[in-house]
């Protein structure tokens, strides 16, 4: 199964708008709880499987121009490494994958990120990472190594980074 959906919000909007903020909050975090809940139980049920969940580089560390997507990201990306600590010993995997910006019609119109991938690459990111089971999955892979030195950077120096 896979559980993808989310939304980016506006950030600029978002934080003049709590409502707004809280409908990011709602959409990638409370919607994907409830969702993962239940297809982990359907995974239960038939005794195997892998549920696949997208999560997002921002959910590793905080940024000025999208802290409150990156932080229903982070608590997305910790409910499904619980679940799939929950899990563990059942039948059912659950594998996380952090892409990076991912260029798309909807991205299109906005600035590169760096570090940006296509759907295509997320793809077969996914595929290779259900062939070998694996937990966590980066997209491009070595993000894990940038997001490993970014993510211990202090934030007096991470502040200043154009990230």
């Amino acid at each position: 199964m896979l559980l993808a959906f989310g939304v980016l919000g506006d950030q600029a909007h978002d934080e003049r708008d709590p409502l707004r903020a809280v409908q990011v909050a709602q959409t990638n975090y409370t919607g994907a709880v409830s969702a993962g809940l239940v297809a982990a139980r359907a995974l239960q049920t038939q005794g195997h499987g892998t549920l696949v969940v997208l999560s997002s580089i921002a959910a590793e560390r905080a940024r000025r121009v999208d802290f409150i997507y990156g932080s229903s990201k982070a608590g997305l990306d910790t409910f499904a490494q619980g679940l799939g600590d929950a899990l563990y010993g059942t039948g059912v995997h659950v594998m996380v994958v952090r892409p990076g910006f991912v260029v798309t019609r909807t991205t299109a119109a906005l600035p590169r990120a760096p570090f940006a991938t296509t759907p295509e690459a997320v793809a077969t990111a996914v595929e290779l990472g259900l062939r070998r089971r694996s937990e966590t999955v980066w997209v491009p892979g070595f993000l894990r190594l940038v997001m490993a030195v970014l993510r211990h950077a202090p934030r007096t120096v991470f502040r200043r980074l154009p990230l």
